[in-house]
Parts: structure tokens; sequence; C-alpha cells
């Protein structure tokens, strides 16, 4: 069971930029651009999906996470991640599954690993930074593709509470459209993803 969370946020970013390289230097960290943008209201998700046994796959809610307003920065906290969990967890979970979550503090703290533990749920370990191993991810990128595709006047709908939850409901509606056969794609090519994260020494790979 793959699993993550992701932001989602409104806002202005940048216009992509032509740049020429050789194919040698394409993953180069030399060669890729970072910045930051800006962002009127942000939502933060979680959701996780897998491969039946029998073939297909199976994919949680999309769960839109709580802030943690008892935490010293009121951002998202142990507690939002078990808040997910309890929602989320007995309708995705059956025997022969593991869990992965990467090793944020909210996955690492006590209160979830007890958690997993009374459960009798194995987790797999997974390192820190390993963005192009977890197939989730490029999920975000078609998520966020089809929010915009689909509504575009979010963009300009500011920061009001109005537009908070056109956003939410946009992002549910979209996890529940994208197709099975991103997953499936997915979860093939997992073994070519985790050879191209070898040959590349935890840099950046095509995928």
């Amino acid at each position: 069971m793959w699993s993550d969370k992701c932001s989602a946020e409104q806002g202005k970013g940048q216009h992509g930029a032509w740049v020429f390289r050789t194919p040698v230097q394409k993953w180069s960290k030399d060669h890729i651009q970072i910045y930051h943008k800006g962002k009127d209201i942000s939502v933060m998700v979680w959701a996780c999906f897998w491969g039946k046994p029998g073939g297909g796959i199976g994919r949680s809610d999309l769960y839109i996470m709580d802030r943690d307003f008892e935490s010293k920065k009121h951002g998202y906290s142990a507690q939002s991640y078990l808040e997910v969990l309890d929602d989320q967890l007995n309708k995705c979970w059956e025997p022969g599954l593991e869990s992965m979550h990467n090793n944020a503090s909210i996955h690492t703290a006590k209160v979830v690993k007890e958690y997993f533990r009374n459960l009798a749920i194995p987790v797999v370990e997974w390192p820190p930074y390993s963005p192009d191993m977890n197939p989730i991810e490029h999920v975000w990128t078609h998520l966020k593709k089809m929010v915009l595709d689909t509504h575009p006047e979010l963009i300009h709908m500011g920061d009001s509470e109005e537009a908070i939850e056109a956003l939410e409901s946009t992002l549910i509606e979209a996890w529940q459209a994208l197709p099975d056969t991103l997953f499936e794609s997915l979860i093939e090519s997992m073994l070519q993803r985790v050879a191209a994260l070898i040959v590349a020494e935890g840099w950046h790979t095509k995928y």
C-alpha cells in the first residue's frame, strides 16, 4: 500500500523555460532549477493505493487532512495522521499487504508506530527522500492536472472559505475520476523505477 500526503495549493507558479542540454545532463543536479512559488490557499490530502493479488488495483478515499491546532505551529502532526488512519486503514488494509509511508516525522512518531504495531500491520522500511520510488508522487501530478483542466476557475477564487471548500470538493472529484490504468502502470513500473534509482545513486531519474 503506497501512501503519502500532498499539499494542493492554489496560487501562481512560474512559466516553463526552454533549457538546452545533452541527454547525459538531463538529470544532473547542476541542470535542475528549483524555485519557490506563492500560494493563496493550500489543502493537505492523503491517499494510498495497492495492487490486488488477483489483479486490479485498490485505492483509498482521498482524505482531507485537518491541522492540529494544539501543535506548536498549528500544522499537521502525528495526531492529524492518526485521524487519517482511523478513518481509512480499516477500509484498505487486508492480510498480505504491507503499508508504506516515508520517514516524515508524523509517520515515525512513537504513537504512530504503536498504532501499526497494535494492529499487526507491517510497515515497509523506506528511505526519507525517495520520490522516484514512491509511485503515488506521480498520482499527485495527474490529480492536480485534472483539477486545473476541469476547474480552471479555482485559480481566481482567492482565499475565502468558499474557495477552500471548492478546492477540497474538486480534489475528491478528480481522485475518483482517475483511471485504474494509471495506477496499474505505476505498479508495473516499480522494478524499473528501483533499478534506475540505484544507477542514479539516489538522485533524479526519468521517473
